[in-house]
């Protein structure tokens, strides 16, 4: 019994346990490939190492249908979460999983962790999980850009407000007042500085952002935070920036010699307008998704 329950556990990885864990990762069974669904946990488990990974489970447990008996967590920054893998083992982990304030995953690992730990603060949205199909990226012809430009630090001040409009839109909650508009300005100074946002509109005052949440050079590129301001919508604005935008990514790896990588995004299951303009720009719905907040 002490060994089943060690094997149950949420526990960090050993060092030589990693390569295991993420060729698992990348070979599980999942719409489009594990490693197009795992893009987030194996870019962390690749960049951070075990530090910022816990799992449960056993790595042997290899089943009839090519999954493994194994749960993941991996964490990105304070309080950002992924979550991955068995659900079945994720639902059966002894002790308490690590700590979030937001975390995503695929529905059945995800569901399977919430099931364990829902508060009556957290709110679970229906999501779904795209990827970019290389032949249907529109080329500038057919979907033109709208003045994309990389984001600059007068930018700053308008793309905390776009972030408020995208909490509110996003049903993260109401307006998060000055304390929460002051977190959103620190972050997306780091963002902005690093080069990840991209944006539509005058230095100062742009009306559109997208930012760049994941960039690894092998697992590919997550596309997040889309946003359009409300009084420039339906002039296919988002449209344009994130088909400019996966048209670099694509653009940059044939430069270095590489073939086309995984490009993603995720957004609510009833965001229609954001799912049609996706598609427009070479999206196509994989599986569904879940994003929590505490």
């Amino acid at each position: 019994m002490i060994g089943a329950l060690t094997g149950r556990r949420w526990r960090r990885p050993r060092h030589d346990e990693l390569e295991s864990l993420a060729r698992c990762l990348e070979n599980w069974p999942a719409p489009g490939g594990g490693a197009l669904r795992h893009l987030f946990p194996l870019a962390v488990i690749d960049t951070a190492g075990e530090s910022m990974v816990r799992m449960t489970g056993d790595l042997g447990d290899v089943r009839d249908d090519g999954t493994v008996g194994v749960g993941v967590i991996v964490r990105a920054g304070r309080d950002v979460v992924a979550v991955a893998g068995d659900a079945r083992t994720i639902a059966r982990a002894v002790g308490p999983a690590p700590t979030w304030r937001l975390l995503v995953g695929d529905a059945a690992a995800a569901d399977a962790l919430l099931a364990r730990g829902v508060t009556g603060r957290t709110t679970v949205h229906d999501q779904r999980y795209l990827c970019v199909d290389v032949d249907a990226v529109p080329d500038a012809s057919t979907v033109a850009d709208p003045g994309v430009r990389r984001a600059e630090p007068a930018d700053v001040e308008v793309l905390a407000t776009l972030a408020v409009r995208l909490h509110i839109d996003d049903g993260f909650g109401p307006d998060p007042g000055e304390a929460g508009r002051r977190g959103y300005r620190d972050r997306l100074a780091v963002a902005v500085r690093s080069g990840t946002i991209d944006v539509v509109g005058p230095v100062g005052r742009p009306v559109a952002k997208l930012e760049r949440s994941i960039d690894h050079p092998r697992y590919g590129v997550q596309l997040a935070g889309i946003v359009v301001a409300p009084d420039h919508r339906g002039r296919g604005i988002g449209r344009g920036l994130v088909a400019v935008a996966t048209r670099t990514v694509l653009a940059a790896r044939e430069a270095r010699g590489l073939g086309p990588p995984a490009v993603t995004l995720h957004t609510r299951a009833a965001n229609a307008p954001a799912l049609v303009a996706y598609a427009a720009a070479g999206f196509r719905v994989l599986e569904p998704w879940r994003l929590a907040v505490a």
